[in-house]
């Protein structure tokens, strides 16, 4: 008998070697910037490692560490497959010129890991982001209506916002009663504004009982 055990014993390990892990799959991930940043950070960890042997809990650890990861499970795959899914953090803005943030609201660096071509570019004092993103979501909403959209929204210490739309136009408009005034604007705009063959350059509804119009035909004859 101790013959037998001795020779199963020593048997085990080349048996597992004969199942390496080959193969690491990712479902969710829908760049392939992102889809090479998890498979190198992972590179080391299923290295050398077989199907029984593989850290399944090392591998949940340094994904979820990932900054756009939202949420990931980890699983073997008979024979020689780990396999992750994922979900990914999707980011609504840029802010600051140094982070995204994410449909959730929270901020988190991956600027590389992600196409900003169609992102709004939000910037504002860093304590504050809470705020500009509610008023970024609420002014998008009201200029949405008149099928405008916000590219760029500058907001200062006292919470004056400078839009760029996607027409080129600039809004300037501070806090106090902001969606009455923009309502206001957007009326104008359905009904005056985005017809009148000067082009609307810029428009400070800064005011309690109107708003200040610049039009393009007239900067352009300066």
């Amino acid at each position: 008998l101790g013959d037998v055990y001795k020779r199963t014993v020593n048997y085990l390990p080349s048996a597992l070697d004969g199942y390496p892990i080959r193969k690491v799959g990712v479902d969710g991930v829908t760049d392939v910037r992102r889809q090479q940043q998890i498979e190198t950070a992972l590179a080391a960890l299923v290295r050398e490692e077989n199907y029984f042997s593989v850290p399944l809990e090392d591998i949940y650890q340094q994904s979820q560490g990932l900054s756009w990861v939202e949420e990931v499970s980890v699983r073997r795959q008979w024979p020689d497959t780990v396999v992750l899914t994922v979900e990914e953090r999707r980011p609504v803005a840029v802010w600051n010129e140094a982070v995204l943030v994410s449909d959730s609201g929270q901020p988190f660096k991956a600027l590389k890991q992600y196409d900003l071509t169609d992102l709004p570019h939000l910037s504002g004092p860093e304590q504050r982001l809470e705020e500009v993103m509610g008023f970024y979501h609420s002014m998008g909403k009201l200029l949405r209506d008149v099928g405008l959209g916000i590219e760029r929204m500058e907001v200062n210490a006292r919470l004056t916002a400078r839009l760029t739309l996607d027409n080129q136009m600039q809004l300037v408009v501070d806090r106090e009663n902001y969606v009455g005034k923009l309502r206001r604007f957007t009326r104008l705009y359905r009904g005056v504004l985005s017809t009148d063959s000067r082009g609307v350059a810029r428009v400070d509804l800064r005011y309690a009982d109107g708003i200040a119009v610049t039009w393009r035909d007239a900067e352009a004859d300066k």
